[in-house]
């Protein structure tokens, strides 16, 4: 039988490696949805003579990038419950979603208008001011690039 036509009973024949990798597209397309609910940057103000310190947060869905990071969980999510149910080849165009959500995190990181150069300041031993980039933003960059080592082991091993 070729690997093109289905078993006789009708179930595409399916193995464990794949159901794995799709699997893990479909829990890291999860995992992926869910940084864009957490910190990405902030601001930190310490004061040195009174040995405190004051954040800021933003989280990824207060700006755009963030919503696009979401979304593309997703979508990552859905073509790995596609690649389960159907074909090895959805869990591959999972790739997409993953370099999406990477390109949305680097666009949240360029500063166009200069932001980050007017909120650092210091004044020694008085105030430090400094913009700060949190767990978040590097949780949602690690699963991108974990969707897109999957979604890539996906297609290289159906070559």
């Amino acid at each position: 039988m070729s690997d093109l036509t289905p078993p006789p009973d009708g179930v595409p024949d399916r193995s464990v490696p794949s159901l794995l990798l799709a699997a893990g597209v479909t829990v890291v397309g999860l995992i992926l949805s869910i940084t864009a609910l957490l910190p990405w940057a902030g601001v930190t103000a310490q004061f040195g003579v009174l040995d405190t310190e004051l954040s800021h947060v933003v989280r990824g869905v207060d700006d755009v990038p963030g919503w696009l990071v979401m979304v593309a969980g997703v979508v990552a999510m859905l073509l790995g419950v596609l690649g389960i149910a159907r074909s090895w080849l959805f869990t591959g165009f999972a790739i997409l979603p993953g370099a999406v959500a990477a390109f949305a995190m680097a666009m949240f990181l360029m500063d166009p208008q200069g932001l980050a150069d007017q909120l650092n300041f210091r004044v020694a031993g008085l105030i430090d001011v400094h913009p700060t980039i949190e767990y978040g933003w590097f949780a949602g960059l690690a699963s991108s690039i974990v969707m897109a080592v999957l979604a890539a082991a996906s297609l290289i091993r159906r070559r």
